[in-house]
């Protein structure tokens, strides 16, 4: 049984255990959620008949995880009763306060919108429900707003279309605002890899396993994370009003982005990067075996030139100024060990 059948069974089963269970009619409606890197999620929402929309609780819950379950062998029957006894719990909370209900006019927001970015190529079908700043190489950047947890955290909630338009959003000022708070909400943080191995070492409680006492500090380091001080969904960072200028200058040479994740750049130096293409096929395995498929960011790998100030994809022909020496070294030895080549005059 696939996802879309499942999800209609289920709908017909909770609409009927509720209707027994609360002796009230029920509305049950299936709908398909598309997300970042254009996943389809599969839901049902759940609302008493006749009851009001404002202030009355309508959750929708999504059914992946709940179909997996059906799958590897659990009951039907008990996955619906646990389902409706989640929705019968929300009951109790009663209609929402209007005053928890969040404020998104823009004069409220503007100063707490932020940014992500995605790949394009991973959001052809999303990219049409959010807006979005194109930022080149098939990269874009989209705009969400920090909002209070109930339980005091923090979380982003994304502007979409239907929002912008509801609230009459500006967007030229929309996205103008977002960058001018990149480096006040989250700040774009760079680190050596060797640190951050280091600082899980240590929290881990196993640093003498992980790194003897006596390592000496590698002062050059070859490898970097690109992130934010809250992380999650820091690769934004890259693009942030005088970042990609900035890491050239604390490297001192040109450098290449590496997309690891929706979260993070990995950034080498230039005059480390000799095989392009193989970079390439391992960003392209990362993302098909290992970057969960909510995270995967691009399999485009970027490059950056002092010489021009700009990004550009990188491509497998590439040669960097910093390795082209060493190469050449390399062709001389092998002609010199193989002999001149032939050549023919006409």
């Amino acid at each position: 049984m696939n996802i879309t059948e499942f999800t209609a069974l289920a709908a017909e089963k909770v609409e009927q255990y509720l209707r027994e269970e609360m002796q009230e009619e029920v509305v049950v409606q299936t709908e398909e959620v598309r997300k970042i890197n254009d996943q389809c999620l599969h839901g049902l929402s759940i609302q008493k008949k006749g009851a009001r929309w404002e202030g009355d609780a309508v959750p929708t819950y999504y059914l992946e995880e709940m179909h997996h379950a059906f799958l590897c062998g659990a009951d039907m029957d008990d996955l619906v009763q646990g389902l409706a006894k989640a929705y019968i719990n929300t009951l109790s909370f009663g209609p929402v306060p209007a005053e928890v209900i969040p404020d998104m006019e823009y004069r409220t927001i503007r100063r707490r919108v932020g940014l992500r970015l995605v790949g394009k190529d991973y959001n052809k079908e999303f990219l049409k429900t959010v807006p979005y700043k194109d930022v080149g190489n098939g990269y874009a950047l989209l705009c969400d707003v920090q909002m209070k947890a109930s339980d005091g955290g923090l979380f982003g909630t994304l502007v979409t279309n239907d929002m912008a338009e509801e609230y009459h959003y500006d967007m030229d000022k929309l996205f103008q605002d977002a960058l001018d708070n990149a480096w006040k909400s989250k700040s774009a943080t760079l680190r050596g890899v060797k640190e951050l191995t280091r600082l899980c070492a240590e929290g881990s409680g196993e640093e003498a396993e992980w790194l003897p006492e006596d390592a000496e500090p590698d002062c050059r380091e070859t490898c970097y994370v690109l992130t934010t001080e809250r992380p999650r969904y820091g690769a934004a960072a890259l693009f942030y009003p005088g970042t990609q200028a900035m890491i050239a200058h604390v490297l001192g040479e040109d450098y290449v982005a590496i997309p690891s994740s929706l979260h993070e750049f990995m950034i080498v130096r230039a005059s480390q990067v000799e095989d392009p293409g193989f970079l390439q096929q391992l960003v392209r395995e990362a993302n098909c075996t290992v970057v969960g498929p909510d995270e995967v960011l691009s399999d485009n790998i970027l490059k950056y030139s002092r010489d021009t100030g700009q990004l550009s994809l990188l491509t497998e022909d590439d040669v960097f100024p910093s390795c082209f020496e060493e190469r050449l070294m390399q062709e001389l030895s092998k002609q010199m060990r193989d002999g001149p080549a032939l050549t023919t005059q006409s």
